[in-house]
């Protein structure tokens, strides 16, 4: 539900939502280094920044500053891969 609606909310903004920035870095979870691109966005006068982890074939968008987030969307998209 949760990555539903973030994905929603990408959607809905994606035609006038602009890249203004990107770092690549990564992501300590349970002892596995992850890839992570940070993403700083322009959309109708307003910025947001958000993060996206990649583990494995999976891909998860969290919080850009908030760790614990980003956490839950690995472990909730880890338990929701294995259905």
């Amino acid at each position: 539900m949760r990555l539903a609606l973030s994905a929603l909310m990408l959607l809905t903004t994606a035609a006038c939502t602009e890249i203004t920035a990107e770092r690549e870095g990564t992501f300590e979870y349970r002892g596995d280094t992850l890839r992570a691109v940070t993403r700083d966005y322009s959309a109708n006068g307003r910025t947001f920044t958000k993060r996206v982890i990649y583990d494995g074939p999976r891909r998860v968008s969290c919080s850009a500053t908030d760790d614990l987030d980003c956490r839950a969307a690995i472990s909730y998209e880890r338990l929701d891969s294995n259905d």
